[in-house]
């Protein structure tokens, strides 16, 4: 879990269609069709929500995420896919593993 991966996601106003995306893995694989929940990642830092997680470029493990430049993890746009879908880029450095974990609580309203 917490792996920053590649993954085809649909786009917000036509699910039929979509374009390549990272991605942050944020569950196990479960289920009879193996599927895995993942959230998006984008590098527009402008409109950011309280939910969204900012991954800084200064961070020093910056470089393990497999990201190119500041991104943001849009913990409310999420879809799950089966593991031969995503393709793996690197991994979220623990730094920012509480985070997300705290702001999913926060989105399902589990706290």
């Amino acid at each position: 879990m917490y792996q920053s991966v590649k993954v085809t996601f649909p786009f917000a106003d036509n699910i039929d269609k979509g374009k390549p995306r990272p991605a942050l893995v944020i569950s196990p694989s479960f289920g009879k069709h193996n599927q895995i929940i993942v959230a998006y990642i984008t590098s527009n830092v402008k409109d950011k929500l309280t939910t969204d997680v900012v991954i800084d470029v200064k961070e020093k493990n910056f470089h393990l995420t497999g990201l190119r430049s500041p991104s943001v993890i849009k913990l409310h746009r999420l879809i799950t896919v089966t593991p031969e879908r995503l393709g793996l880029i690197g991994n979220l450095p623990k730094k920012y593993v509480h985070e997300v974990k705290e702001k999913l609580l926060k989105i399902f309203q589990l706290k």
